[in-house]
């Protein structure tokens, strides 16, 4: 399966210490250039631990970069509230015919229906994972300990995602 994963999703899985592990989960991930001058680069600038996991996992060939060669079509797409990276990484998506766009980011999640992207957050990947005994229960717990951390979801998720683990 061919995924594009974006930048929010990227620091947040590397938080969660389960990049490497979704990376070979869904086999083929790409990101586009923009995405990992964001993460990598500027992360280590700033001195942010999650640049080096994610900078590991493009060193082991986990993830792909590939340059977006419609930059026009990114420009449109700034038009929907996107940060150049989540742009950038929906530009790759149609492009390379992804099956499925990573990311966390509320203006892709708000506009997916219009753009015609199929999109999959953290929390759905922790649980994806899990239930395909990819990470622990025990790992599964500590993600979701992360994510309500990250303050990033609404609490709502973070009970689902604690009941779909505890009944398993």
């Amino acid at each position: 399966m061919l995924i594009v994963k974006d930048s929010m999703i990227l620091i947040h899985l590397a938080k969660m210490q389960i990049l490497a592990d979704s990376c070979r989960h869904f086999g083929s991930v790409l990101i586009p250039t923009k995405v990992y001058e964001e993460t990598v680069i500027n992360g280590k600038k700033k001195g942010h631990p999650d640049s080096l996991i994610i900078e590991q996992t493009v060193t082991n060939n986990l993830i792909k970069i590939k340059e977006v060669k419609n930059k026009k079509k990114v420009d449109d797409l700034r038009i929907f509230g996107l940060h150049l990276g989540e742009a950038e990484a929906i530009a790759l998506y149609f492009q390379e015919k992804a099956q499925l766009l990573a990311t966390d980011d509320d203006a892709c999640r708000k506009n997916r229906i219009i753009l015609g992207i199929n999109i999959i957050g953290s929390p759905a990947i922790v649980i994806m994972l899990f239930k395909n005994a990819l990470i622990t229960r025990n790992k599964a717990l500590d993600c979701i300990s992360s994510l309500e951390t990250i303050g990033w979801f609404d609490i709502e998720v973070i009970n689902k995602m604690k009941q779909q683990i505890e009944k398993r």
